[in-house]
């Protein structure tokens, strides 16, 4: 499925969020507090947009490797992101030694793994102690919004999808996870879970995302 979406999947993130995707992806790279000469991970790395930004702040003496299941989102990433390595990996068994990493995040893939648990587990293992999980993802909307947003998910989304795609299977399983997804509060829980420490998150745009941080304890 997300081999049939690469080639217009940053197009498709920036219409379908109305352009608010880069703020949150930009919030998130800022949660990491990765410093120039860190070294970072973006998991699920997609086309490479959260791992750009991560580039942006470790610069030329840091490093910044980012790992995703389909090859060709991996193949897009390495044509729009110089300076980063990029490769085909499973979150679930990630090909790094432990302890190598001072950030690592993951933008819109906790809810496409079946078994959460064990790429919370990888990611807190290659951390460095002190070192810091972000994770954005789509949030349960409350309030007024609420009945709003999920008539735009189950109704809008697809046809916007089936125009710039041709299809719109793609996205009426976006729209379908985005349903099924637990509120942040149970994410936070999976983290303290996986051994991360000083979690917390934040709410953006009403709800819509929500960016998970977590601490690996030192010592």
């Amino acid at each position: 499925m997300f081999s049939s979406i690469a080639h217009r999947y940053d197009l498709l993130n920036l219409v379908l969020s109305l352009g608010e995707d880069r703020r949150w992806r930009r919030r998130a790279a800022q949660l990491t507090r990765a410093r120039r000469g860190d070294h970072a991970l973006d998991v699920c790395c997609g086309t490479g947009a959260l791992s750009a930004l991560l580039k942006r702040r470790v610069g030329a003496e840091g490093s910044v490797s980012g790992v995703d299941l389909t090859d060709a989102m991996v193949q897009s990433a390495i044509t729009k992101v110089p300076g980063v390595h990029f490769q085909v990996g499973d979150a679930c068994q990630l090909p790094f030694a432990d302890a190598s990493f001072d950030a690592a995040t993951m933008a819109f893939g906790l809810r496409n793994i079946d078994r959460h648990d064990l790429a919370l587990g990888e990611m807190h293992r290659v951390l460095r102690p002190g070192g810091r999980a972000v994770i954005l993802e789509f949030s349960t909307v409350v309030g007024p919004l609420g009945p709003w947003y999920r008539l735009y998910n189950r109704w809008v989304i697809p046809r916007i999808a089936r125009a710039l795609l041709g299809r719109a299977g793609a996205y009426q399983y976006l729209t379908e996870s985005i349903a099924a997804f637990p509120p942040p509060l149970v994410v936070s829980r999976w983290m303290r879970s996986a051994g991360f420490d000083r979690v917390r998150y934040q709410r953006m745009s009403l709800g819509i995302v929500a960016i998970h941080v977590g601490v690996k304890p030192r010592g």
